[in-house]
């Protein structure tokens, strides 16, 4: 059987790595799912579970997620883009997954103004099919910046503090 993909996902604020997303979005495309089918977020759930646990009480903020993840990844594929996992690289020798660094959004306090959009050369974020913003690449945000958090004028932008980053020191 070969190796499943594997992509990191921000599911409620909090990085989530899930096996086979690749071969499941792609599975549900071919079968002619679109991001507004009724049944796409059952589908994605039960296909997410085969390779993945997913504790009960985290089911909507998944599904979520993965339902504005495989609308991107139905856009991507509607623009001709290559729609493929990323390597995000390391980071002072660590998986760069493994650096608890990325923006979330308050979402009763943005106002979906793009400023953040403007300021991250990074593409971190998106705008959804509505048009609101959201943390589309969370592991692409550069570790220590705060750029985006300081343009934000709804103060909709949360960052972790920098004393974080002391728990890692440069792997030899």
């Amino acid at each position: 059987m070969p190796a499943l993909s594997y992509r990191m996902l921000n599911i409620g604020g909090l990085p989530a790595g899930l096996l086979g997303l690749e071969e499941l979005f792609a599975e549900l495309y071919d079968a002619g799912y679109g991001p507004a089918d009724e049944n796409l977020h059952k589908a994605l759930i039960a296909g997410v579970k085969k390779h993945n646990f997913i504790p009960a009480p985290a089911l909507p903020e998944y599904g979520r997620a993965l339902c504005m993840e495989y609308a991107r990844y139905c856009r991507q594929k509607r623009s001709g883009k290559a729609a493929a996992a990323r390597d995000y690289g390391t980071w002072r020798g660590y998986p760069r997954e493994q650096i608890p660094w990325f923006p979330t959004i308050a979402p009763e306090l943005c106002n979906d103004c793009g400023a953040c959009l403007d300021t991250c050369a990074r593409e971190v974020f998106e705008r959804d099919e509505n048009g609101h913003v959201w943390v589309a690449e969370p592991f692409l945000c550069l570790v220590g910046c705060c750029f985006c958090k300081s343009v934000c004028e709804p103060k909709a932008i949360h960052l972790p503090g920098q004393e974080i980053l002391k728990n890692y020191r440069e792997k030899m």
